[in-house]
């Protein structure tokens, strides 16, 4: 597996006003593509999530999976990010799946059809627990 977010470390970390940074962990594995998003993802994020996405699609991925497990929150803007990769998994026939959230995040999927619209897991398909 190969990690391919090295220069993540590096870069700043963008601070929400709520103060948890929001940190985006990418890694291929085969034609996996996995998606870490830890802090809070809103609309000053959804650019770098957009752009992961964009890096691999010629990558031959046929599984992409978000890891929303340690994600403190989310605004209008991640959620549709995450709804519009969705969609674009039902056009271009590859799979996407979406690690349960937990808390208020959580409460998010549960009072809106986004609950109902992506395929929600409770752990990392193809991976340990840990993640």
């Amino acid at each position: 597996m190969s990690s391919l977010a090295a220069g993540e470390a590096a870069s700043p970390r963008r601070r929400s006003h709520s103060g948890h940074p929001f940190r985006l962990g990418v890694q291929q594995d085969g034609t996996t593509l996995y998606l870490r998003l830890t802090g809070m993802f809103d609309w000053r994020c959804v650019g770098r999530v957009e752009a992961a996405l964009e890096r691999f699609a010629e990558a031959q991925t046929r599984r992409v999976v978000f890891d929303l497990r340690a994600l403190g929150s989310l605004d209008l803007a991640g959620l549709r990010t995450l709804l519009r990769a969705n969609e674009r998994a039902h056009a271009e026939l590859f799979e996407l799946i979406v690690v349960r959230p937990s808390g208020l995040v959580r409460r998010i999927f549960t009072l809106t059809s986004a609950g109902e619209e992506l395929t929600l897991v409770d752990s990392v398909p193809g991976r340990n627990a840990a993640g």
